[in-house]
């Protein structure tokens, strides 16, 4: 599960694992980044910008979020745009595509960031307590992100020959823990379409991937316990929580050239905790 260490509004200072422009790789890419106005989306649109790409930062509710994010790329020298849509939503989606397109240019890179509902949305419980409604609306809502974003971009793709897809899973799909079945569920869904999109894509030139994070330290989980966040660094190889940046890293390697040969890969990004 994506879970998380709260940020300050506006902070200008990043934790552990800053990203720094380590050369220009996307330079001339343009990229969309779903769910991109805080947390894993918001580092990875910081860092794609940071290495050249021209950034659209797509969010739904967070509007000043996502003003930050663009601007903080832009006192750096990045090219970004913030961009508004649900992504659950067919006739916001193809308008987000156009728009990007319009502005940007044909998207080279698309990091499915986004989630479909807020992180507290999904109840944790047994599931014996669950009802039918609190599996579907999660798995679906979390399907559909993944669905009407890919199916508006990869036509575009498939026909120039070339791009990346990177969707960001949770390691929950191959690890999963008592009372998060709608989110283990729904993540696993993302895994299988991921591989499947990889093998239809592929032919073509495209190459789908997924990052799948354990624990990782934004605002998201500013409610867990500091004991349970130093327990889950514990049981980690490397020894402590992992960043937003850590992630960030991952999906920008998953969608540059240095990942040619990679497609349906799902990088599990947990510090070794899938190990113990």
């Amino acid at each position: 599960m994506n879970t998380a260490h709260a940020e300050s509004e506006g902070e200008e200072s990043v934790p552990r694992g800053e990203v720094t422009d380590t050369g220009a790789e996307f330079s001339g890419r343009v990229a969309l980044v779903t769910g991109a106005s805080r947390g894993i989306g918001a580092a990875t649109a910081r860092l794609l910008a940071a290495r050249g790409a021209r950034v659209a930062v797509n969010y739904h509710r967070s509007a000043d979020r996502a003003r930050e994010v663009v601007d903080s790329i832009r006192r750096r020298g990045g090219h970004a745009v913030a961009v508004r849509a649900d992504v659950t939503d067919p006739r916001q989606v193809r308008d987000l595509v156009a728009g990007v397109t319009a502005e940007l240019g044909p998207l080279d890179v698309l990091v499915l960031n986004a989630a479909g509902l807020g992180a507290h949305e999904a109840r944790i419980a047994p599931a014996t307590e669950l009802e039918w409604a609190d599996l579907e609306r999660v798995v679906t809502q979390q399907l559909k992100a993944l669905f009407l974003t890919t199916r508006a971009v990869l036509p575009g793709m498939t026909e120039r020959g070339d791009g990346s897809i990177v969707a960001v899973g949770a390691a929950l799909a191959r690890r999963p823990a008592p009372r998060f079945l709608p989110l283990a569920v729904a993540k696993a869904g993302v895994e299988a379409a991921v591989r499947t999109l990889a093998l239809e894509a592929g032919p073509a030139g495209v190459r789908v991937n997924a990052v799948e994070p354990g624990l990782i330290l934004t605002e998201l989980a500013a409610h867990i316990p500091e004991r349970q966040r130093r327990a889950a660094a514990e049981r980690a190889a490397v020894r402590r929580n992992g960043t937003p940046e850590d992630v960030a890293e991952l999906i920008a390697f998953a969608a540059s050239p240095r990942a040619s040969y990679l497609t349906g890969g799902c990088l599990l990004a947990d510090g070794g905790t899938a190990l113990v």
